[in-house]
């Protein structure tokens, strides 16, 4: 198989290992000399090197995990004080109407707002809360002001929490994308390495053997690049589910469709994931893939795969959970 996708970096690594391993034996016994790159480069070390490969991307799932778990429990958390700010207003109604307090209440921010916009209106309910309790003017109201057993206290906890809440999805975001240069540092030597391999092993085995012909491939085949297919898809609140579709291809050396999805607005290589294999005939997935939580935004691509190697993605189709 030909590199496709970054997750191909592995398995066609082990290609190449399993046929350095052939070369090598091709070329005798030991003291017989091992088929080496440039600067004395061993077998042992490109297995050494797909070993951190390999890590790294790993790595990388582990922390969109981190960074999916992060997002999903600060947007619980946002859901849940975003409706005491409701609850707070409502009260203030109820208790205090003719008081000066319900003109003065924050707010209500949309649940997509930046993190300083979602907290500004908290922090201003936090500080009128505080006058509320220390104000014993109000004519019919005695302090503190509690909401059906939620007191103050309790909501200056859960707006603390969600600060950590925020600074831990930052964190997850910020880890991630160091990750993701590290990891993407180490492809390119990889590929080079291999690229090199086919070279030395034609060199020294001459085009016609049949271990040069028998090279793994490292880019597809070259020629017919398929035709891509069409996306469509949208969310489906009854299913809670994104709903996929795609029109047909007519190539006949399709192997199978392949969608693929990042997290945001807009698919990112580099950072896509494969939601599911599908074989010809099948034009439609129902997934949540990037979609746990309300609020999650994911950008989806189906990419018509051949058994050639080559593919081709279709265009980008971007889903928000309400």
């Amino acid at each position: 198989m030909p590199l496709d996708t970054i997750g191909s970096y592995p398995a066609v690594m082990d290609e190449v290992l399993a046929h350095w391993a052939d070369v090598n034996t091709a070329l005798g016994a030991p003291p017989a000399p091992e088929l080496m790159l440039q600067g004395a480069y061993t077998r042992a070390l490109f297995l050494a090197d797909q070993t951190v490969v390999e890590t790294a991307i790993i790595e990388i799932e582990n922390l969109e995990n981190a960074r999916e778990t992060a997002a999903a429990q600060r947007d619980l958390l946002k859901a849940a004080i975003r409706d005491r700010l409701g609850q707070f207003r409502a009260m203030l109604r109820a208790l205090l109407p003719q008081s000066k307090y319900p003109r003065a209440a924050p707010v209500m921010p949309a649940l997509g707002s930046v993190e300083s916009r979602f907290l500004a209106p908290l922090d201003d309910m936090q500080n009128l809360w505080t006058r509320i309790n220390a104000d014993a003017t109000v004519p019919g109201f005695t302090p503190p002001l509690v909401l059906g057993g939620y007191a103050l206290a309790t909501f200056s906890t859960e707006l603390a929490a969600l600060r950590t809440a925020f600074t831990a999805r930052t964190t997850a975001e910020n880890d991630l994308n160091i990750g993701l240069k590290s990891r993407d540092a180490l492809l390119r030597p990889a590929r080079e390495r291999m690229i090199q391999y086919r070279a030395a092993v034609e060199a020294t085995l001459g085009a016609t053997h049949p271990l040069t012909l028998s090279l793994p491939a490292i880019y597809p085949a070259p020629g017919s690049t398929p035709e891509a297919v069409t996306l469509s898809g949208a969310w489906n609140a009854g299913t809670v589910q994104a709903e996929l579709a795609w029109s047909a291809s007519a190539d006949p050396d399709l192997a199978e469709y392949e969608v693929r999805w990042s997290p945001g607005p807009s698919y990112d290589a580099g950072t896509a994931t494969v939601a599911g294999n599908l074989p010809p005939g099948t034009l439609s997935l129902d997934t949540t893939a990037g979609l746990a939580t309300s609020g999650n935004t994911a950008s989806y691509k189906v990419f018509v795969k051949l058994t050639t190697g080559n593919e081709a993605g279709s265009n980008t189709v971007t889903v928000a959970r309400p």
